[in-house]
Formats: structure tokens, C-alpha cells, sequence
């Protein structure tokens, strides 16, 4: 039986400039490995490995009140303990 569970959600409105900000503060924690996600009681610390799968997807809604909602969905999966080094030469 898989076990699934929901380790962090964050939600909230944000200015585009504020999206970006987060983004590449988020690019730069990736790039080093690490990202550590501050929760109220806990922070949640992701070790990233150096390759992961990535996948990024695009929808659209249409919502009879507000229009067409879009959504931009960018999802990383790695597997647990998948920490090998990249291929170097000595």
C-alpha cells in the first residue's frame, strides 16, 4: 500500500514582483541543494539531490463569474536517498 502525505501547503496572493521574488529566491535554494520551508511550529528542510525529475504544466478553467482562471503548475520529484554525485573525472 502507497502512503501519501501532505508535508507543507502554502497558499496566498502575491504582486507578479513578489512571484518573482519568491521564484528566485526559490531558484537560487534549489541550486544549492537545500530548501527549507518555514512552517508556524516546524520548518520543513528538503535536501535536494543533484538530478530530479521536473514537469511543468499549464491549465485553464473557465469559472461563469470570474472568466478563465489559468493555473502554472511547476512539480520536482526526486526519490528519498537519491543523493548520488554527478560523474567527475580524478
Amino acid at each position: 500500500m502507497v502512503k501519501k502525505a501532505q508535508l507543507y501547503k502554502g497558499k496566498e496572493r502575491k504582486s507578479r514582483a513578489e512571484v518573482s521574488e519568491f521564484l528566485a529566491e526559490l531558484s537560487e535554494k534549489v541550486a544549492n541543494g537545500q530548501v527549507i520551508l518555514r512552517q508556524v511550529h516546524d520548518d520543513l528542510v528538503l535536501e535536494l539531490p543533484h538530478s530530479m525529475g521536473m514537469k511543468v504544466k499549464v491549465t485553464q478553467k473557465e469559472k461563469r463569474a470570474k472568466g478563465t482562471r489559468h493555473k502554472l503548475t511547476l512539480t520536482l520529484t526526486w526519490t528519498e536517498g537519491d543523493h548520488e554525485e554527478p560523474l567527475a573525472l580524478g
